[in-house]
């Protein structure tokens, strides 16, 4: 069998990347396929396009509300799956929230950071489907986003401008919306604790990272303390050692989960 970067309606990828998704095919043996697929919040079916390599591997996983639901809120996802056929991991991009040019490519670049974890063999929860499959997602890019965003430093790979534009654009949100927000769900609770980690532990150089976290804080009280609590567990963690990898994923789950059931 051969591994080859699919290239569906027309991503081009930069000489770096080009490089990394190689790196990937080698090292995990994995077919990587990537696909763009817009959903927005009335979207409750995701059609895949005929030409789609593996579409019926695929087609198992969009099917399912509980994949669109989480994917009609994310700028992509990745679906890692494994027949006849192999490994393929399917990168599917929201063109509708990942933008374009460098902010498509720092969302693609995330996304190959987790394929590549997964290539060198680093566990990850199972993903479980339904109303759980956000606790399986957000747990993993808790921990795994420390190791990616270190291997796109390492390969020179443009990832911090396009997130420190998204994260000025949801502070300007924040501040203009008073008081604690209302109605917000298990799954945007979890959503909001990956947050608080990323910048807390990965936007240092960010000179508004204070006053993100601290609208935050006003805005989201109840996650505040299980994230500062996970922040402070993966500070004191060396997370590209596999044993103690592995060890990280079972506190973040078991902390995330416990929040999420005290959720209304």
């Amino acid at each position: 069998m051969g591994w080859a970067l699919f290239l569906v309606c027309g991503v081009v990828l930069s000489p770096a990347m080009v490089e990394w998704q190689r790196a990937i095919e080698e090292t995990g043996k994995i077919t990587v396929v990537l696909l763009r697929l817009p959903a927005n919040s009335q979207t409750t079916a995701l059609s895949l396009p005929p030409e789609t390599p593996r579409r019926e591997m695929l087609a198992a996983y969009t099917d399912q509300s509980g994949f669109v639901s989480q994917y009609r809120g994310a700028q992509a996802m990745t679906v890692n799956t494994i027949g006849e056929a192999g490994r393929v991991s399917f990168v599917l991009i929201n063109p509708l929230l990942a933008g374009s040019g460098a902010a498509e490519e720092a969302v693609i670049a995330h996304e190959f950071g987790h394929i590549w974890l997964k290539a060198k063999r680093y566990p990850a929860p199972a993903y479980t489907g339904g109303e759980a499959a956000c606790l399986s997602v957000h747990s993993l890019d808790a921990v795994q986003h420390i190791l990616i965003r270190e291997e796109m430093e390492r390969r020179q790979v443009r990832w911090k401008e396009p997130w420190f534009l998204g994260l000025d654009a949801a502070l300007r949100q924040m501040d203009g919306e008073p008081g604690a927000a209302t109605g917000v769900s298990r799954c945007q609770t979890l959503g909001q604790v990956a947050t608080w980690v990323d910048v807390a532990l990965g936007a240092g150089d960010w000179p508004r990272r204070g006053a993100f976290l601290a609208a935050m804080r006003r805005r989201f009280p109840a996650m505040v303390p299980a994230a500062e609590e996970i922040t402070e567990h993966l500070r004191k963690v060396e997370v590209a050692d596999l044993a103690r990898h592995r060890a990280a994923l079972e506190f973040v789950f078991g902390r995330m989960k416990r929040l999420a059931l005290s959720v209304p």
